[in-house]
């Protein structure tokens, strides 16, 4: 039944769900079947919208995070529970997207969403018929994971949040015109990544992540960041998948979603929960979720969309309401509730007619009056009353740009980003399909007699062809090998292995939780081998119950000769395990330091400096760190550079991470990915490590290779690999694979650039740059 979404069936009291005492006598349970599902989507985040006339249906929405179909769904709230597939009215493809929210304005509502692929900000009308056609786009550069909207007197506001960055955009017709125009109105740092957000009744927005613990600030008319406060450890240590309001007659409940259920909390009283919400479904994975209010047949009391996981996949689906309220109490039901109605002084703005009300652009001071007085201007307009514009570093003009609009630079080619100093280079070649959705970090073999033969190596950690793929230097396949959702590969050479020298592919496969190895042959092709795949020891249960393995980098030790293999987990736990063979020539592991890395946020990407014993690791919302490899050695990390939230070079979320060795041991680059920005920094090997540049990697039509976008995983080498490649090469994840005719593609593919394309580019030739690079680098020796 499951298999083709057919819920019929329910005797009267499993529709209504079941209410069960907890051990404490004032905390209620509850489960909610589902009533309703979608077909399979890559769901992860879900809004309802109230139509504003009783004659139309509500409507919610879903995002789809595939790379093919991204964008959203629009779906027909049911309004019977008869286990009917949910009714589809419309999707629209705006690319790979994780959030979809409504703004409620004064007179027109809003669909906003934000797309991975292009980093734009759509803004759609909408109505009791439907979604229209976009009415407005931004640019938001970032990696972002949680939004949500308020209502104010002068338009919507939404706030857009991510690794450890906010924003928030007020959304508002045009005055004297039609249209729609999006205006940043305040830019602030938070101290996690978030999951979801949500905004109380009273303007309190309340956000939260993989942490378990819930913050919040008011949503104040005024530029300044704000104050951000701990509300909490509501999720109870783990991972808050969900936040939402419900506005209650009297009351407000705020709902924490977890993973396996969500917690309900009175707003007034944070600290104890009144109650816990699961469904029926035991494999079920709950996401974000939204609350729709108002009752209808078969949902008197209001329904819950969510984002969930089963056995049979990714979906939406849709339960009632009616049993919490059993358990809350019929009193507590409001089924009048209305976004559009103001809820208290946020909502009147100020006007400041001697200041032109700051033509719009700026908020009022609490003293207009005063002839001192000046407007509090949006980021990107200063003046008296916000009439001038400015641009980050002014574009760093004037050799790189100019400044046209508020935070809005006019690059000169071959310059790019948000102040014009980022050199895009476009890929010379991209690789054939890899068979997946989702790849990741790559790796280059060097051939031991013919450079010019060297592999790629490339990751497939989506279920749907999971393994590694082999390429040739102009991107075409020659090999691969299936595998357990490997995340990231890298090769060590000369292993001895049953008296004989073998080169590995070295991956974290997530799958299974285990490390994975394969032999290199003398051609690049990969084959299994004895031992190959090697599991955790239950040594590390003891060190963390739920460590899962994610991301994974190598080890040759110049001062004992042994082999290491890190690997980490998203709470930024790692494992050092040093390689071994045994006599009959089997490899083997064993697990010899472990430590917590950076300020303990999420970590993925790494690389360690062989000739000089130091580990690099990205922890994706603070920064780069290094750390002594060594496994006798403390571990004591040392900050390379951090995000441009505290001060440093760096855009969140911090990626992968890769090293270009030079002719000496204080020669040479470390290249970081910045995801959110689809960026790459390049900085000097040795400390103190000094940023040199940024680049990006632009279409190439001539070639017919698209551009990056949302990068993850990189890796370089500067060895010669022939005449094509005097100074090596970079080879980049792409996570949107855009076709040149037109829309995207299902399979990921990376791109191949000259890393004498970027550091020997006219632009930047001035600086010397390849110098740094030993083009006759040897990994053998």
């Amino acid at each position: 039944m499951k298999a083709s979404y057919n819920l019929s069936g329910f005797l009267l009291f499993s529709l209504l769900g079941s209410i069960s005492p907890t051990i404490a006598a004032d905390k209620f349970s509850i489960k909610l079947p589902i009533s309703a599902r979608t077909p399979p989507v890559e769901s992860d985040s879900a809004v309802v919208y109230y139509p504003s006339k009783s004659k139309f249906s509500p409507l919610f929405l879903g995002n789809d995070g595939s790379a093919e179909t991204g964008g959203f769904h629009v779906y027909q709230l049911p309004q019977k529970r008869d286990g009917s597939v949910v009714k589809e009215v419309k999707a629209f493809k705006t690319g790979r997207s994780k959030l979809v929210e409504i703004v409620y304005g004064e007179k027109k509502d809003f669909v906003v969403t934000l797309s991975m692929s292009d980093g734009l900000l759509r803004v759609f009308e909408i109505d009791g018929k439907g979604v229209g056609v976009v009415k407005a786009e931004k640019i938001v550069r970032g990696d972002f994971s949680a939004v949500c909207s308020w209502k104010s007197g002068v338009g919507g506001y939404v706030y857009v949040l991510g690794k450890r960055w906010g924003y928030r955009f007020l959304i508002r017709e045009k005055k004297g015109r039609r249209g729609v125009e999006v205006v940043e109105t305040q830019e602030f740092g938070i101290p996690v990544e978030p999951n979801s957000c949500t905004v109380s009744p009273e303007g309190k927005v309340f956000f939260a992540g993989d942490s378990g613990k819930v913050f919040s600030f008011l949503a104040v008319e005024e530029t300044a960041a704000p104050k951000i406060e701990e509300a909490g450890e509501l999720g109870g240590g783990d991972e808050v998948k969900g936040l939402k309001i419900y506005h209650g007659k009297k009351d407000t409940y705020l709902l924490v979603g977890l993973e396996d259920g969500i917690e309900v909390f009175d707003i007034k009283e944070l600290g104890s929960s009144l109650g816990r919400i699961e469904f029926d479904d035991e494999d079920l994975e709950v996401g974000d979720f939204a609350i729709y209010q108002r009752g209808g047949k078969g949902y008197e009391d209001g329904s819950i969309v969510f984002a969930g996981e089963d056995g049979e996949g990714k979906f939406f689906g849709i339960s009632s309401l009616t049993p919490l309220f059993k358990a809350l109490g019929k009193g507590k039901v409001n089924t009048k509730y209305d976004p559009r109605d103001c809820n208290d002084g946020h909502t009147k703005p100020k006007k400041c007619s001697s200041l032109s009300n700051c033509n719009g652009y700026g908020y009022c001071p609490k003293k207009s009056r005063d002839k001192k007085a000046v407007c509090d201007c949006f980021p990107g307009l200063a003046g008296k009353t916000c009439t001038k514009i400015t641009c980050p570093s002014n574009c760093t003009s004037p050799s790189h740009g100019t400044c046209t609009g508020p935070n809005t630079c006019t690059c000169i080619p071959p310059f790019t980003g948000e102040n014009c100093a980022t050199l895009a280079v476009p890929a010379r070649y991209e690789t054939e399909e890899s068979g997946g959705a989702d790849g990741d970090d790559p790796a280059i073999w060097i051939h031991p007699t013919d450079r010019k033969k060297s592999r790629i190596i490339t990751t497939v950690k989506s279920e749907v062809g999971s393994g590694l793929g082999v390429y040739d230097l102009k991107g075409k396949r020659t090999g691969g090998v299936s595998g357990g959702e490997p995340n990231n590969v890298d090769v060590l050479y000369g292993v001895e292995v049953g008296g004989r020298k073998v080169d590995l592919a070295v991956a974290a496969c997530r799958a299974d939780d285990t490390i994975c190895m394969y032999e290199i042959t003398p051609t690049g092709d990969l084959n299994t081998i004895p031992g190959g795949v090697q599991a955790l020891p239950p040594a590390v249960k003891d060190l963390e119950k739920k460590f899962k393995v994610y991301g994974s980098c190598v080890y040759h030790s110049p001062k004992t000769g042994a082999y290491h293999i890190f690997i980490n987990s998203k709470s930024s736990l790692y494992l050092q395990f040093q390689l071994s063979t045994t006599t009959d020539g089997k490899l083997n592991t064993t697990l010899v330091r472990h430590f917590y890395a950076g300020n303990r946020g999420q970590v993925e990407g790494c690389v360690v400096d062989d000739e000089n014993s130091r580990l690099f690791l990205g922890e994706e919302p603070y920064g780069l760190w290094s750390y002594d490899a060594e496994p006798d050695q403390p571990a004591v990390g040392t900050l390379v550079d951090n995000t441009v939230v505290d001060g440093g070079n760096l855009h969140a979320d911090v990626e992968g991470v890769t090293l270009v060795y030079g002719k000496t041991k204080k020669e040479g680059y470390i290249i970081v990915s910045c995801q959110g920005y689809s960026e790459y920094n390049i900085y000097q090997r040795y400390p103190p490590h000094e940023f040199v540049m940024r680049f990006s990697i632009p279409d190439n039509k001539e070639k017919g290779v698209d551009r990056v976008t949302n990068t993850d995983g990189i890796t370089a080498v500067g060895t010669n690999l022939g005449r094509e490649w005097p100074y090596g090469m970079v080879v980049v994840h792409d996570d949107v694979n855009e076709a040149v005719s037109g829309g995207v593609r299902a399979d990921a593919t990376f791109k191949i650039v000259g890393l004498g394309d970027v550091l020997g580019n006219k632009a930047v030739e001035g600086l010397g740059l390849l110098r740094g690079v030993d083009e006759e680098w040897d990994p053998r020796k």
